[in-house]
């Protein structure tokens, strides 16, 4: 990775050369105002200077250096190695396949043991035992599963006429909670914040959302970034907003978004896109407090990944715990099989779900969330 600096009048065309030289998936790490070269500075004006981070096996039409071959020397091999590496390599084959088996075999184990209940001070029925492995299996944090396990029980004693499947599903069902997505209001803009970590999908959900509405529930819809880092970021927006038809705005300074609020006072919706940053990063902290001050936001959405851990879900909802009342959008739940780990967030963060994306295809791939479904897919059941 490389640095270069970069002039220009303003940032449009520092963007706009820096796109043409490096493309896309440069990065840009600071931007300042300073004065052009001259006689002691004088009566020279100020100009932006951009420094921009990039990768130069990435720069378009760039060619990687050509090298010769390598020359390559066979040696010389007598007939009677050739017998005895025969050999070897038949021994080596059988040891492969017995390694194969034995590893098998230990995974079958470990598997298996992780499906026994540890609490052993709790003797759930089998009926409930079976599902109790379900949740473990469907990557439900143990403690949580016994919370669930134990609820089922205690109901299902008392609703004996029922199966434990159905009421252990009610048991999910409410733990779930009621999905709240977005719901505009006659005569009232709706201003709504995305935020989550680096390569959570902030940008494809707020272009998902923005396409919904715009499109099939026919509302005015407007976008503002400050995600002014990921250049490929901003073109993506760019593109799909011209698509949309659906006006951008682009900040480079958070004191410019109320004032380009007020420009789309005409939208029924607006959505704020936002930087992804480390979890705990205290510099984000900071601006998404001031960007939260200035543009008072109803909706605020936080963006977790289905495909992480309990450790890194627990890490980005502790990193975002200053947000004042956010919803939760779950993403990327193509990209697993479990659906565990969205019982497990809710659990944690206690805070409600809105939406779900499925995959890259805009508007198709968001969804609101299905509790009933929801809480039979927890339990490894097929649609």
């Amino acid at each position: 990775m490389l640095v270069k600096r970069y002039h220009a009048k303003d940032m449009q065309k520092a963007m706009d050369q820096i796109i043409k030289e490096l493309g896309s998936d440069a990065v840009i790490l600071s931007s300042r105002k300073v004065r052009e070269k001259g006689f002691k500075n004088l009566f020279k004006r100020k100009i932006l200077e951009v420094m921009v981070a990039y990768d130069p096996g990435l720069i378009p039409g760039a060619k990687p250096p050509s090298l010769p071959p390598p020359v390559v020397k066979t040696p010389e091999i007598s007939e009677g190695a050739l017998r005895a590496a025969e050999i070897s390599k038949d021994q080596f084959d059988r040891l492969d396949k017995r390694i194969d088996e034995l590893g098998d075999f230990l995974n079958d184990f470990v598997s298996k043991f992780a499906m026994i209940k540890r609490d052993v001070t709790y003797d759930y029925p089998k009926e409930i035992e079976e599902l109790f492995c379900r949740l473990i299996e469907g990557q439900v944090r143990e403690e949580l599963a016994h919370i669930v396990a134990r609820e089922t029980d205690a109901i299902w004693q008392k609703q004996p006429d029922s199966s434990a499947l159905e009421v252990m599903e009610q048991v999910l069902t409410e733990r779930i909670g009621t999905p709240l997505p977005i719901t505009p209001k006659k005569f009232k803009q709706k201003i709504v914040l995305m935020l989550g970590p680096t390569g959570v999908g902030k940008t494809t959900s707020i272009v998902k959302l923005a396409a919904d509405f715009a499109i099939n529930q026919k509302k005015k819809v407007g976008i503002i970034n400050t995600d002014t880092y990921r250049i490929a970021a901003q073109e993506q927006l760019k593109t799909y907003a011209e698509i949309l038809d659906i006006p951008l705005s682009i900040v480079y300074d958070m004191s410019e978004i109320a004032d380009e609020i007020a420009a789309m006072d005409d939208r029924e919706v607006i959505f704020i896109d936002t930087a992804g940053k480390r979890p705990g990063d205290e510099g984000h902290t900071t601006d998404v407090k001031k960007i939260i001050e200035l543009c008072d936001p109803e909706d605020i959405l936080l963006c977790v990944p289905a495909t992480v851990n309990f450790a890194a879900l627990t890490e980005i909802v502790d990193s975002y715990s200053y947000l004042p009342g956010y919803r939760l959008l779950v993403t990327k739940l193509d990209e697993t099989k479990y659906r565990g780990m969205i019982l497990n967030l809710r659990w944690y963060a206690k805070r409600d779900l809105s939406y779900f994306t499925t995959g890259q295809n805009v508007p198709d791939d968001i969804e609101k969330i299905d509790i009933e479904l929801l809480a039979r897919e927890i339990l490894g059941q097929k649609k």
